[in-house]
């Protein structure tokens, strides 16, 4: 009866015990997990401090270099057989191991190319980790992992992404004089007592990185959000005089500063040489200022020395998709201009010319192909251009410099 006073305090100390990699050693100990549960499940209903406590350690223990593959699978297997011949843990036991078991997925792949050269790979990794924290709600490991981001973008120079993923954190806090939960100021450079201030601090520094970025449209959308509490609701009229000035010189600066359009490239990883998280998925990637195909195409094969780079830009065969190999295709697609509804009217071109390579998601590709036999007099003359629409997850730019493509229409 003496049992619900270890938890959730011994869950860390033993879970470092079954990490120690000898085989036996964990078959004995992984099974202290299960009473665990049984436990607190028949104290409260439910083992919620438990899973708590689990899933926040494993995170500290796998990124601190234990646990592996086999734990995983052992894990996996030990508490599946004891929660299934359990009467009331059979559904909500099965659940909890699954949700475990893919998290430890994504942590291991993120430990693996933690230390990679390659800050692109990591990027993907952190924001497969920090989806899933956001998926089950676990906001204080999602925040973490948004500090992760946020910091390997500053370093790669990528301000505009830098502040979307700031955002992410900002738009889960309220204009309030709410307290702000210890979780929520991660940073030691924020000195905030209510959500109202910390949201404040964040959107000061998301609208720079908007400014370096040369994001002047979402800097000015957050500046008037901030401008009516300073106005409205804190009576700031120092910070509101400044904010002000601010949005002047951006909304100048959109009218007579000239911005660089990027490219945008579609880029397959085809064959299972690739690692899991970008096997066989085809990605549009955003390319830095003045890059042309050819660098981005270096850059890329950079990354993956051993890749092939594919001659044709028609989709692979399975053949190529189940091969062991790397094979990289990639070619410039068109972003499709998608207007927002305010502009009912004409507007200049340098206003529109930030929506013709932002807040796009929608992208064009036009391959010429040939129908029928070909014509020896006009080699023209059955040649037809099929034009694809690749549809991304989310808007680009975002939180990263790619997304994946979600759906194809030709």
């Amino acid at each position: 009866q003496h049992k619900i006073k270890f938890i959730p305090e011994m869950v860390g100390p033993i879970l470092e015990m079954t990490l120690i990699p000898e085989t036996e050693l964990r078959k004995a100990t992984i099974p202290i997990f299960f009473d665990m549960m049984q436990c607190e499940f028949h104290s409260t209903r439910s083992f919620q401090m438990f899973e708590n406590e689990i899933i926040t350690k494993l995170d500290h223990e796998v990124e601190g270099g234990r646990g592996d593959e086999q734990y995983k699978v052992l894990f996996d297997k030990i508490l599946l057989e004891h929660c299934r011949k359990h009467k009331y843990l059979a559904k909500s036991g099965e659940t909890f191991v699954k949700l475990v078991v893919r998290l430890m997925e994504r942590l291991l792949d993120y430990r693996t190319i933690m230390h990679d050269e390659n800050k692109e790979n990591r990027m993907s990794c952190t924001v497969n980790v920090l989806n899933f924290y956001k998926e089950i709600e676990r906001e204080e490991m999602y925040i973490r992992y948004l500090y992760k981001l946020c910091d390997l973008h500053k370093e790669c120079d990528n301000y505009t992404e830098a502040a979307y993923t700031l955002l992410l954190h900002a738009k889960l806090l309220k204009w309030s004089e709410e307290a702000c939960a210890a979780h929520l100021t991660q940073r030691d450079g924020y000195q905030a007592a209510t959500q109202g201030q910390l949201k404040d601090q964040l959107y000061q520094e998301i609208i720079h990185y908007f400014d370096k970025g040369k994001m002047w449209e979402e800097a000015i959308a957050l500046g008037k959000e901030l401008a009516e509490q300073y106005e409205n609701e804190m009576f700031d009229y120092e910070q509101l005089s400044e904010l002000l000035r601010k949005q002047a010189q951006f909304y100048e600066n959109i009218v007579k500063v000239i911005r660089p359009k990027p490219d945008y490239f579609a880029v397959g990883y085809y064959g299972q040489g690739f690692p899991t998280f970008i096997r066989n998925k085809v990605f549009i990637y955003r390319g830095k200022e003045y890059e042309r195909r050819e660098d981005f195409e270096a850059r890329l094969l950079t990354q993956f020395p051993n890749a092939e780079k594919m001659k044709t830009t028609s989709p692979p065969g399975e053949d190529i998709k189940n091969s062991s190999g790397q094979y990289i295709q990639c070619f410039t697609v068109k972003p499709k201009l998608d207007l927002p509804s305010k502009f009912h009217r004409p507007v200049s071109e340098q206003i529109v010319s930030f929506y013709r390579v932002n807040e796009v998601q929608r992208f064009e590709y036009s391959r010429p192909v040939r129908k029928g036999e070909k014509n020896p007099d006009n080699e023209f003359a059955n040649m037809w251009i099929e034009r694809t629409i690749y549809v991304t997850a989310y808007k680009l730019p975002g939180i990263l410099r790619w997304f994946e493509v979600k759906s194809v229409f030709m």
